[in-house]
């Protein structure tokens, strides 16, 4: 099972604590029903999601480095944050984690103009991010050539002095003596078990364990070698160790580390929670086996046939099937008429969402706030009454909130109205789209990240929607109807809502070098195109 955890909030006094009851329980029917095993709550009481100054949101943030789960799960988009600047930049630091938001109650909570928007937004937050990092690593460069301490966790045996590692002389003699046993040929066990015996605990007050056992037995600085990056300083920090036994050492942990422990690499199955069987509805999931050669396969399968044989719908391999949805995507969706359609919509978005009307519409909005506060306080001390006094303290305490939201909102408005994206700038963004190696999984991963809703995958055909205009997840009913109307048109005539694309068979299609074998059966596409042919 994946871990995730949950995040809950509400935004002022006068919502209660039933509403993080129901949140919760949601977002564990919800945790139950996708098999994810909930490992922590995160909850901000009374606070607003304008803005990202939260603690327990920060700490989630903060928390998400430690790789200890996989997804975020909302009861709604909205109690992450209700601002798309944030949500995009926190959403993409998240995934720089390997960390996914999932809305319990929602599938998809936006227009696809802001869905993609919110692309935009967040590869723009990618560069300033990237922009901040180069001025970091020159600094962090800077440093490291007057072998200055970089960063990190100091090893044990030393400790940190005007920025530079110095011997920390009460615990480096314990690092001496697991250098010395080691090279005799004591194994980490015993070792491990021998500091325990002695009293001698990590910074957290637990025994150590055989992950810092290692990172110890591999650190160069002990030899006194100080790398960061490109760079290598010799002499850049006191050595511990000789180098004759830290190289005896580094001998003995090659030789015994078996081949069987080496970490296997993760497959990312990236159709996950988009890719539904055509057969009953049911969400595909990733599934693997091992030939008799010993080679290993992937596949999407049907859960409802994997868990309990209620279904007859059988596996497809998986590289194929994400290669053939963006390869359609690129070839009927990616053209050069429908892309100026998408990035004039966006464009409509953007000045929609980011203008000097909504900002003037703000300061009125702000100029009323401020006005009924003073009246409220001005209430308070022409009274007498105490219930109308506490009743006018907690009308201020929501007016506050209000007029904070409306402060940070005014101050980022005016920040993104200072940015204008033209619609040569998103077909620019667009046409990154269009270049890019089929068989990468990175490229293939934004295409299906942007553009596509969900795929119901049947044994003979594929059907494709893409982000629709109502912004949730097309259904298995909704799926079935467009298939009866479909049906209902002669020849496979285009409608106003469908578009039918025959694909012929997939060897016809495949491309040249292709690593992955063509599926067994005739495939063809149909392509649901509410929003990139018909709404925009």
């Amino acid at each position: 099972m994946q871990n995730a955890v949950i995040y809950a909030r509400y935004s002022s006094s006068s919502q209660t604590e039933q509403s993080i009851d129901g949140q919760l329980r949601d977002c564990y029917e919800y945790a139950a029903r996708e098999g994810y095993n909930v490992i922590g709550e995160y909850i901000d009481r009374a606070l607003t999601g304008r803005t990202d100054n939260r603690p327990d949101f920060q700490r989630m943030i903060s928390d998400a480095k430690k790789n200890q789960f996989q997804y975020v799960i909302v009861y709604k988009l909205d109690r992450f944050t209700r601002n798309r600047y944030d949500s995009a930049v926190y959403k993409h630091k998240l995934k720089q984690y390997g960390v996914k938001v999932v809305s319990a109650t929602e599938s998809i909570s936006d227009n696809p103009e802001g869905i993609i928007l919110e692309a935009v937004l967040e590869a723009s937050a990618e560069y300033y991010s990237l922009e901040l990092s180069q001025k970091i690593r020159r600094g962090c460069r800077e440093s490291a050539l007057k072998g200055q301490f970089v960063g990190g966790s100091v090893p044990i045996g030393y400790k940190l002095q005007d920025k530079r590692l110095v011997i920390d002389e009460e615990k480096a003699p314990i690092i001496k003596w697991v250098f010395e046993e080691y090279a005799k040929g004591v194994s980490k066990k015993e070792i491990i078990d021998a500091l325990a015996d002695k009293g001698i605990r990590a910074k957290s007050g637990k025994p150590y364990g055989s992950t810092a056992f290692q990172k110890a037995l591999r650190c160069e600085k002990y030899i006194g070698v100080m790398r960061w990056a490109d760079i290598v300083v010799e002499d850049g920090c006191p050595a511990l160790i000789d180098k004759a036994t830290f190289e005896k050492v580094q001998e003995l942990l090659d030789k015994n580390r078996k081949a069987g422990a080496t970490k296997k690499a993760r497959t990312e199955y990236i159709l996950y929670s988009k890719l539904f069987c055509g057969h009953c509805g049911t969400k595909m999931i990733g599934d693997s086996g091992t030939s008799k050669g010993g080679a290993r396969h992937h596949y999407y399968s049907c859960q409802a046939r994997k868990n309990c044989k209620a279904c007859d719908k059988k596996a497809e391999k998986k590289d194929y099937l994400e290669w053939y949805v963006v390869e359609q995507t690129l070839e009927y969706v990616l053209t050069p008429t429908r892309m100026e359609i998408i990035a004039a919509a966006v464009v409509a978005e953007y000045d929609k969402e980011f203008n000097n009307s909504r900002v003037a519409e703000m300061e009125k909005r702000l100029s009323k706030v401020v006005r009924d506060i003073k009246k409220l306080f001005d209430m308070m001390l022409e009274t007498n009454s105490k219930a109308i006094m506490q009743n006018c303290e907690q009308k201020i305490e929501e007016l506050e909130l209000q007029k904070t939201d409306l402060e940070i909102d005014i101050a980022k408005l005016n920040v993104a109205n200072g940015i204008r994206y033209t619609k040569a700038d998103i077909l620019a963004w667009l046409k990154t789209f269009c270049k890019g190696d089929l068989f990468d999984t990175g490229f293939r991963k934004r295409i299906i990240d942007v553009f596509i809703n969900s795929v119901y995958l049947y044994d003979d055909k594929v059907i494709i929607y893409y982000n629709i205009k109502e912004g949730r997840q097309v259904s298995y009913i909704e799926m079935l109807d467009s298939l009866d109307e479909k049906d209902e048109n002669s020849g496979g005539a285009e409608n106003e809502n469908t578009l039918i694309l025959t694909a012929g068979t997939c060897s016809d299609i495949k491309a040249p070098s292709s690593p992955v074998p063509p599926i067994r059966r005739t495939l063809s596409i149909i392509a649901v195109d509410r929003v990139f042919l018909s709404d925009l």
